[in-house]
C-alpha cells in the first residue's frame, strides 16, 4: 500500500492529515481545492513545516476549521 515512510511523522503534520481525513479528501483533491500543488501538501504532512500566509488561509478555508485550529493555537 506505498512506500514504507523514512521516518515517523511530524506532529504537526500528523495534525494536518488528520484535519484532511476527518473532511474524507486526498491529497489531490485538497490540491485542487486550494490550489496548492499536491507535493507541497504531502511534504507538509511529513515535516509539519507548513508555510506562507496565503496558504495557511486557503487550507483553513477548504478543510474548514478557522486558522487557530489549523495551527493548534490555544485560547488563553
Amino acid at each position: 500500500m506505498g512506500r514504507t515512510p523514512k521516518s515517523k511523522r511530524d506532529p504537526y503534520g500528523a495534525w494536518l492529515h488528520h484535519l484532511r481525513m476527518e473532511r474524507d479528501l486526498t491529497q489531490s483533491e485538497l490540491s485542487e481545492l486550494t490550489g496548492i500543488p499536491q507535493r507541497n501538501i504531502a511534504y507538509w504532512e511529513r515535516s509539519g513545516k507548513l508555510k506562507g500566509r496565503a496558504e495557511i488561509l486557503r487550507l483553513a478555508e477548504a478543510l474548514k476549521v478557522p486558522v487557530q485550529g489549523l495551527l493548534r493555537v490555544e485560547k488563553k
